[in-house]
């Protein structure tokens, strides 16, 4: 290839980005990469590095220009460059995909093609290896990369190489690689071609679609490069993006006319791919696929994101259909009388033989409550606080929908808890209830109960998907887990129903409840209940001097932690009230968010009180001798976790709760304290406020306003 001044010109006006830098590849001990290109002074940088400098820290570099000699020395393979695309006011003069995998050829050609139907001049170029490619569109000037992004992932899922349901696509192989420069460097590069080296083997050039084989003269076929305008591009943009209401979207049969969306409901929602319209696109995508704003806490706190989903992405898709949670069908169905969208619900779910139960419940007037809106729905959500019979409602559901039950817990205290329970009011013997965990799997005739860790480790579901008619999910605020979202989709049961405390989650990811679920349907008032018992609620808040000059974004929380478990000063506080208080209470229950504090205080009072100390660390005979004992009341203080006591123990005999460690998370505290409103006598409430560190009293202040319900 000549390399006159007019083919570099020609060259400069088509690969256009940065022209103050650009960047080099290199290879070091089997590594390779891209940096930015520098001057140097070697001899400088030599002295610089024979003091123990690096690279980065040498502060006598500077940017070298993109320029003809750079573009020379690429063109005659002295150098690989790349440049990068994204200009200083996040505009840019082409946008290309990448494409690396083994299919790449067939990917590729694809985009091509949808490029080609929507009358964008797009060019193949085979990358420096030959093992991929780009897909080059040039414009004629600048255009802002978040449109043009933006069009590019379009046709991306109009080519079906990404999904048309991803809000923000893993895809991330366009360049430019982002909307706006982040402030922290000057985005991703794109390596150029014509690489002297590469050139000679057939690859860095532009290829033939047809054939994938090299155009025979490349300055005469850059010279052919046709440039989409800037018109145009904004008409292709309102295009895609202001389409027709009911304009089929998925469709690939050329056949766009709006047809009656069929809304299969089984264990799953079901609809046909080609039914869907761009508004129903956009609300399924809105709705099923959600930021996880744990996963943002943690980035901002810079802890590890490794294995947290960065979005909830809760829609299925196969060749030809599109798979939802059936708890979402309510919303779907909003939405489409809503739009005018016409629909037919096809109900697939089926119900089993129907089964006597022998139930001797009598409920609650709050309980009765609760039946009459179940009654009257197939699934959803019953919101009930500790100590209202949670337990006694499920079972009264089950009794009166006939249907052989699964019961769902997640915690091995919560399945003894329902045998118990079953045996009391179904009458129904322990050997002929099923259980699903610790080894056993057996299915009842009227009754199985299942851990949550046991179901999802089944590989087939063969064989029971389809055997339970109604299913009841115990402490149903944990569907978020991805264990029990990848579970309850297996089974086909008519009636699906969720039993819960608190519905509110500490990150905020309760919608999650409801779509798999669906909606509440009814929920006890805590104060009425409350005041239906006569139970004044009395809450002691005791002043702490812990300080210690704490930064959540630069300190590790562990430090403050252990300062705070291990500070004598805030350990004797708490200690002194449990001895002033220890001879007007029968039981005392302390709980930390630490095994440590557990220990320490039990220290302290092991020699002057009955204690029990029990968490997760127990072994389980060890676990279930001490519940035994709690419940028998043979113990003064019991000194447990809150992750491990704070929610699913169903004792009655706990009467005063000391909440000895900083949480911010209101569905935690409502659990804490559901542990004590069990008892006859009015609950007493001691908290530690730790006004002098700002994030634990930030923290406080979340607990202070719900104890200002409490005290309504």
């Amino acid at each position: 290839m000549t390399n006159s001044i007019q083919n570099i010109d020609l060259y400069k006006s088509l690969f256009r980005g940065r022209t103050d830098i650009y960047a080099v590849r290199w290879e070091k001990g089997g590594r390779s990469g891209y940096m930015p290109a520098y001057k140097v002074d070697w001899t400088d940088y030599n002295k610089h590095k024979a003091q123990g400098g690096t690279f980065k820290d040498y502060k006598n570099k500077e940017y070298l220009p993109f320029d003809n000699s750079a573009i020379e020395s690429h063109f005659s393979g002295k150098e690989t460059c790349g440049i990068y695309p994204l200009l200083e006011d996040n505009s840019s003069y082409f946008i290309a995909v990448d494409f690396d995998k083994q299919n790449w050829k067939e990917t590729i050609l694809k985009l091509h093609q949808t490029c080609t139907n929507f009358k964008i001049t797009s060019y193949i170029e085979r990358s420096r290896s030959g093992n991929g490619g780009h897909l080059w569109v040039f414009f004629e000037n600048t255009f802002p990369a978040q449109q043009s992004r933006k069009i590019m992932f379009e046709l991306l899922r109009h080519s079906n190489i990404i999904s048309h349901f991803e809000k923000e696509p893993s895809f991330d192989r366009l360049f430019p690689n982002q909307d706006f420069h982040s402030g922290k460097g000057m985005g991703n590069l794109i390596a150029l071609p014509f690489q002297g080296n590469s050139l000679t083997q057939g690859n860095s050039c532009f290829i033939n679609p047809e054939s994938f084989e090299p155009i025979e003269n490349q300055w005469e076929f850059l010279e052919s490069v046709t440039k989409i305008s800037i018109a145009e591009l904004k008409n292709i943009y309102e295009q895609l993006f202001d389409v027709k209401p009911n304009e089929a979207f998925i469709s690939n049969s050329g056949d766009n006319k709006q047809s009656e969306l069929e809304i299969v409901i089984s264990n799953q929602i079901y609809l046909k791919r080609t039914q869907l319209n761009r508004k129903l696109i956009i609300f399924l995508r809105d709705q099923l696929n959600f930021y996880n704003s744990d996963y943002l806490a943690k980035k901002n706190l810079g802890k590890s994101t490794f294995n947290t989903e960065k979005f909830f992405r809760l829609i299925e898709e196969s060749d030809n259909e599109v798979m939802i949670p059936r708890g979402f069908s309510a919303s779907l169905v909003q939405f489409c009388s809503k739009e005018k969208i016409p629909f037919k619900i096809i109900d697939k779910r089926e119900k089993k033989n129907s089964i006597d139960f022998e139930s001797e419940i009598k409920l609650q007037d709050h309980q009765e409550i609760a039946l009459e809106k179940v009654r009257e729905k197939d699934f959803g959500v019953i919101v009930s606080p500790p100590g209202s019979g949670k337990t006694v409602i499920g079972l009264e559901i089950i009794a009166e929908k006939r249907q052989p039950a699964l019961i769902i817990v997640h915690r091995k205290q919560l399945l003894d808890q329902w045998v118990e329970r079953i045996q009391d009011f179904l009458k129904i013997p322990k050997k002929d209830i099923g259980q699903f965990g610790n080894q056993k799997k057996k299915i009842g005739k009227q009754i199985t109960i299942a851990m949550i860790q046991s179901l999802s480790r089944i590989e087939d579901y063969s064989e029971i998907a389809n055997a339970f008619g109604i299913i009841i999910i115990d402490e149903c605020h944990h569907i978020p887990a991805k264990s029990f979202r990848e579970a309850i989709i297996n089974f086909n049961a008519f009636y699906l129903y969720g039993l819960t405390a608190t519905p509110k989650r500490k990150n905020n990811d309760q919608k999650l409840i409801f779509v798999y679920i669906g909606n509440i349907l009814h929920q006890v008032n805590q104060q009425q209940f409350l005041a239906e018992r006569n139970i004044r609620t009395e809450i002691n808040i005791k002043e702490t001097e812990l300080f210690a000059p704490f930064n959540y974004k630069i300190d590790k929380y562990e430090t403050i932690s252990r300062i705070l478990i291990h500070d004598t000063h805030r350990n004797s506080l708490i200690l002194n009230d449990i001895e002033n208080n220890a001879k007007r209470f029968k039981t005392i229950l302390i709980l930390s968010e630490r095994k440590a504090h557990v220990d320490i205080l039990n220290l302290y009072l092991k020699d002057k009180y009955e204690t029990i100390t029990i968490h997760g660390d127990d072994a389980e005979s060890v676990r279930k001798s001490k519940i035994e004992q709690i419940k028998q009341g043979h113990f003064k203080i019991v000194i447990s976790t809150g992750q491990f006591f704070g929610e699913g123990i169903d004792i009655s005999n706990l009467e005063c709760l000391f909440i000895v460690y900083p949480f911010a998370f209101e569905g935690k505290l409502i659990q804490y304290i559901g542990r004590i409103q069990r008892s006859k006598n009015p609950p007493v409430i001691f908290d530690y406020r730790d006004s002098k560190i700002d994030y634990f009293e930030k923290m406080f202040k979340q607990r202070k306003r719900y104890y200002n319900k409490l005290l309504k």
